[in-house]
């Protein structure tokens, strides 16, 4: 659609050169220029013809009758319709190629303003006087890529799906104000949406940083409860392990009650390894000893017979 707004620009030029050049001095001259302008193939804007001096020139009370339509003509090309040229009195007769393109361009202003385009209603907005000559004016359009549409003859009742148009009608001088006024107003509710936008950015990023805050005050806590049943688990070791000597050289099993002390062997100190000694009978005292006792201990019975055995001498030196 781009391309072809271009193209009707670049198709207008030879025209308005024309229309500023030194030969256009006479009313038919100009009107020539906006003839020829109107039937070329690929024009479709006009805006910058009409603002030429020469062109306005024919407003003047001084142009005769036969010409002062022609400003008019050109005026409904660029942003009028077909319904207008011929609501219009004493205007100049359209040629087979203006007629098929006044019919264009009312057709493109059509599809932009009604919804939906009906068969009934184009064929009484463009003169038509049968459904083959709207199907075939349609038909051109889509080819010149002034609209994008699908003809829909079988539905009720028939009608054209448009959905897209060219940007090739001109903005009439007096609905400008209109325009500035609605393009202010959608200005502001642009602005109005941009500020609730930048709102609600600010509210998730708050929230976001209060969730973040919030995770690393939960991972803190976490990491101290860790850190503190660590040391409990440590201290709890280290005090029960403090009064045991198990594992230590020495050590013979857990701590028992009782007789068996705190070291867990066969007494916690000598004095009741001594007792243990002279209640159980197996130390005697030694005469002359410096070691101070000796144990007998029963091997079996003795190699020679008899009642007695032998004995070895535990704790010192024999007698």
């Amino acid at each position: 659609m781009d391309q072809t707004h271009a193209r009707a620009l670049e198709a207008l030029q030879p025209f308005i050169h024309l229309a500023n050049s030194n030969s256009a001095t006479s009313p038919r001259y100009v009107a020539n220029i906006i003839t020829n302008a109107t039937s070329h193939s690929h024009t479709y804007v006009f805006a910058e013809l009409l603002e030429t001096e020469t062109v306005q020139a024919l407003a003047s009370p001084d142009t005769p009758a036969e010409y002062q339509g022609y400003l008019k003509l050109l005026q409904i090309f660029a942003w009028g319709t077909w319904q207008e040229y011929q609501a219009t009195p004493n205007l100049p007769k359209l040629s087979s190629e203006q007629t098929l393109k006044l019919r264009l361009l009312s057709l493109l202003s059509l599809a932009a303003t009604a919804e939906p385009l009906t068969y009934p209603s184009l064929m009484n907005a463009l003169s038509f006087s049968s459904t083959a000559e709207l199907e075939s004016l349609v038909t051109t359009a889509i080819y010149e890529n002034l609209i994008s549409a699908r003809l829909s003859p079988a539905t009720t009742p028939p009608n054209v799906n448009v959905t897209a148009v060219a940007p090739l009608r001109d903005v009439q001088p007096q609905s400008l104000p209109n325009m500035i006024s609605l393009l202010t107003e959608w200005e502001a509710r642009c602005g109005e949406v941009v500020s609730d936008l930048e709102a609600e950015i600010e509210r998730v990023k708050s929230n976001a940083s209060a969730r973040h805050a919030k995770e690393q005050a939960h991972q803190k806590c976490l990491e101290e409860a860790i850190e503190q049943r660590k040391l409990a688990g440590s201290s709890n070791y280290n005090a029960s392990a403090g009064g045991s000597s198990w594992g230590k050289p020495g050590s013979f099993g857990r701590q028992a009650p009782g007789r068996w002390g705190s070291s867990g062997g066969v007494g916690g100190n000598k004095r009741e390894a001594d007792h243990i000694d002279r209640d159980d009978g197996f130390w005697e005292s030694g005469e002359g000893d410096d070691s101070g006792s000796r144990m007998d201990l029963d091997e079996g019975p003795a190699s020679r017979g008899g009642s007695r055995h032998s004995k070895r001498i535990l704790g010192g030196r024999k007698a």
